[in-house]
């Protein structure tokens, strides 16, 4: 493991931002450090990186507590969201800073500079805007020179803090590519900071949860995703339909008081794309339902209903072509029937549940 964190405490004031965190990260791999504001991640990432100091617990860098080592000491390459980059240096001169100011001993030569700068540029794909002012640079390029700049020390770990985070949408999908790209060809030990779940989901090779400075659940994306660990994981990563009910011999009663938690027996989960609508209730197993209101998005239909028992009110993401259907049928009144749904019991086990 590249990085091992054991019993992290951090306080600000009366506010606990981290507790008794305990963490193995794999070496050469992306993890995401993924959760809501004020969960602790970006808390975390400082750290890891030296520029925060916790209350109690270690850090250990490749196998050497590295806890009170200085940053400068700790080999670790930072990307920060807002990009710091020097407005009154070139693109060159950005990405060379880190080399330039290493003691002399160390420090490279003027020729070796400029190859080991050179490379980085045709790496981050800005060969032909070396003499480039950062004014003179969109969003995208001025975060590509920022990580070139800290791959430009050759660090053991990458730490990125939402690097995308100042980007708009089109910008973000495209640099996450990019990143997912461009570590599968370095393959450097990577920790990013993101509030984002689809980014997470997207870029990473491993996913950390947190919520309120605790870890609630470490894994793949397809592990966090198809196999959370509580309702909290359930509910934050992507959208969810959530209901409390009562289960009689199987059957899911929709007539259980929904402003009445503790009189259920579980908390039903089931994601908008697990919701079928169908026009006829053939086989028996769909509950009717009446749509309130549809938003189409592209290619798909988010479309909100109400059961006509118990009055719950349901999200389903369905395709476009689907919704033409019941369109042209002028239909408000539908069947909707669950499918990988989950159920998660007051003794906190999870269940599937299929109508």
């Amino acid at each position: 493991m590249s990085i091992e964190i054991a019993g992290i405490h951090k306080k600000f004031g009366d506010f606990t931002a981290l507790e008794n965190v305990n963490l193995s990260i794999p070496t050469g791999e992306i993890t995401a450090l993924l959760g809501p504001s004020g969960s602790g991640k970006t808390t975390l990432l400082r750290i890891i990186a030296g520029l925060e100091t916790p209350d109690a617990g270690t850090i250990s860098l490749f196998g050497e507590d590295s806890t009170n080592k200085q940053t400068k000491d700790r080999k670790v390459g930072f990307v920060f969201q807002h990009y710091a980059l020097f407005k009154h240096m070139s693109v060159f001169e950005n990405i060379a800073f880190g080399l330039r100011i290493r003691p002399r001993k160390l420090r490279p030569s003027k020729a070796e500079i400029r190859d080991k700068v050179f490379k980085l540029l045709s790496l981050v794909q800005l060969e032909s805007l070396a003499n480039r002012l950062p004014s003179e640079l969109s969003g995208g390029q001025k975060q590509r020179v920022a990580l070139a700049r800290a791959l430009a020390i050759e660090p053991r770990v990458l730490l990125l803090d939402e690097p995308f985070g100042a980007l708009d949408a089109k910008v973000r999908q495209e640099l996450r590519r990019w990143l997912r790209f461009l570590h599968d060809e370095i393959h450097i030990t990577s920790v990013f900071v993101t509030h984002d779940q689809e980014e997470a989901l997207e870029v990473s090779d491993n996913i950390v949860i947190l919520n309120k400075g605790k870890v609630e659940q470490v894994g793949s994306p397809e592990d966090v995703y198809d196999h959370p660990a509580n309702p909290f994981v359930y509910g934050f990563l992507g959208n969810v339909n959530l209901f409390h009910a009562r289960l009689d011999k199987g059957v899911l009663n929709l007539e259980h008081r929904e402003d009445d938690p503790q009189d259920a027996d579980v908390s039903f989960f089931v994601r908008p794309q697990d919701v079928a609508i169908s026009l006829t209730n053939g086989d028996g197993r769909g509950i009717e339902a009446q749509i309130l209101t549809h938003r189409i998005l592209g290619g798909r239909v988010r479309v909100n209903l109400k059961t006509l028992v118990g009055d719950k009110e349901i999200e389903a993401d369905i395709e476009k072509k689907q919704w033409n259907l019941i369109k042209e049928e002028n239909r408000d009144r539908v069947y909707i029937i669950f499918s990988g749904a989950k159920i998660y019991s007051k003794d906190e086990v999870w269940s599937d549940y299929a109508i």
